[in-house]
């Protein structure tokens, strides 16, 4: 299970969750953040049939990984849990039950919650996406000091700030570059740009190797 947060706004974070959860296959992308629009809609998928987080009814009973995957929106072959009203605290049984299923990305928003925390400690690793700009790094820096205790993964984007000077200012050692054209874009016809994959596979490699 892998989380991915923004360190800024407008940084590409989703984007680059939606790549990871493509080039990881066969898994759950899930959606937990309230203020970020609905993924569905930043993918084009919007108006496909399927649950959303106001569809899930839990009611403290367990949450089976077929009916989940198989309920959801597909983007580019990959199911999409989006948020259409805040996540509730309570978001354990349907991680558990997406990661039953294989490889689960989470979309998480930079704002600390129940649920954003919740999700965070159940996540093997953390990527956090930062711009290498002054003020940017020190947005960064304040979301990772919000996360629980778990792994971090920083991917930087490229700024005006050297590569060298980023670990000082956010507190972590960068794990990959990520290209700056992230932010613009359009996943909507379900095409993956091969760079982005690229960093993502390598990402992925990171995270699964020893």
């Amino acid at each position: 299970m892998i989380g991915v947060v923004g360190g800024s706004g407008g940084v590409g974070a989703s984007t680059f969750a939606a790549v990871l959860a493509w080039v990881a296959g066969s898994g759950v992308l899930i959606d937990l953040d309230p203020l970020g629009g609905g993924l569905d809609v930043l993918l084009g998928i919007e108006r496909e049939p399927g649950a959303r987080w106001s569809g899930l009814r839990l009611d403290g009973g367990r949450l089976d990984p077929v009916l989940l995957a198989g309920g959801l929106p597909r983007w580019a072959g990959v199911p999409v849990l989006a948020v259409d009203l805040s996540p509730p605290p309570g978001v354990e049984p349907v991680l558990a039950a997406a990661a039953a299923g294989g490889p689960v990305v989470l979309d998480l928003p930079r704002a600390a919650s129940p649920s954003r925390d919740a999700a965070a400690a159940a996540c093997d690793v953390v990527l956090v996406l930062a711009e290498a700009r002054v003020r940017a790094l020190a947005a960064a820096r304040a979301v990772l000091s919000s996360l629980p205790g778990v792994p971090i993964g920083l991917l930087l984007r490229r700024g005006d700030v050297p590569r060298a000077d980023v670990a000082a200012l956010v507190g972590a050692e960068p794990i990959a570059t990520v290209p700056a054209a992230v932010r613009g874009v359009d996943l909507s016809d379900g095409r993956v740009p091969r760079g982005l994959a690229r960093v993502a596979a390598g990402v992925l490699d990171g995270v699964d190797g020893p």
